[in-house]
């Protein structure tokens, strides 16, 4: 099994993948031509046993024997327990979106440069680096920082602006608008409550809308004399 600690390319997490030994962190080295490349520590390491054991004690033994790699993000555990710490003795809520998954995420780091994908390593600092948020990472850090929070969530970001009445609003925008303004509507409301590519789209290929409605989810970390929030009810 092997653990990716990311932390130097993206500072967002670590990566594992099962192996004889065990679990293993993936770490960067230098090869003989003086190009970057991924290699596996000979032995679990301090950071991988700590960060890895909490966030299997999360998850499922079925969940976590059918995967072959972990990511672990051990920043973002961290900012959610003071988030709700904070939340719990001032009140108050988070809000937090972001695409990613409400599971153990297996391989998500990627890099992006000039909008197609290449190589992590290739010219490193040249293009945009992302990878998934684990919201059950974050539910479970949150949920066990204090006892006077709630969690909702997550749900997609279509049912969240769904919930907040987006269809209303622009139904009500395309009564009195141009034509070019209506098909600017249509294209971003597609780009945020749609599921891929738009089938109205009669443009170029290269610029068809991708809808991330169902990409992107959304959390909301409330103090429990809150409430719950609106569109989490």
């Amino acid at each position: 099994m092997e653990l990716l600690f990311s932390g130097m390319l993206i500072q967002r997490g670590f990566h594992q993948d099962k192996t004889f030994r065990g679990w293993s962190e993936k770490m960067i080295d230098v090869s003989e031509d003086s190009s970057f490349r991924f290699v596996l520590s000979p032995q679990p390491t301090p950071a991988s046993l700590l960060y890895l054991r909490k966030r299997c004690e999360w998850a499922d033994k079925e969940e976590i024997a059918k995967i072959e790699q972990i990511e672990v993000c051990p920043r973002a555990v961290e900012l959610t327990h003071q988030i709700a710490k904070r939340i719990s003795i001032d009140g108050g809520g988070a809000l937090i979106i972001d695409y990613g998954k409400n599971e153990i995420i297996s391989d998500s780091l990627q890099a992006i440069r000039k909008h197609k994908f290449v190589h992590i390593l290739d010219d490193p600092g040249s293009a945009d680096l992302s990878a998934y948020v684990d919201f059950a990472a974050i539910r479970h850090s949150a949920e066990e920082a204090s006892e006077n929070i709630s969690v909702y969530g997550p749900i997609t970001q279509s049912q969240l602006l769904g919930s907040l009445g987006i269809n209303f609003r622009v139904e009500a925008l395309l009564k009195n608008c141009t034509e070019e303004q209506a098909e600017s509507l249509r294209t971003g409301y597609w780009r945020l409550v749609g599921d891929g590519e738009a089938p109205f789209w009669e443009g170029s290929e290269e610029q068809r809308p991708i809808g991330m409605g169902n990409r992107y989810l959304a959390m909301a970390i409330v103090n429990k004399n809150q409430g719950i929030p609106i569109p989490f009810e």
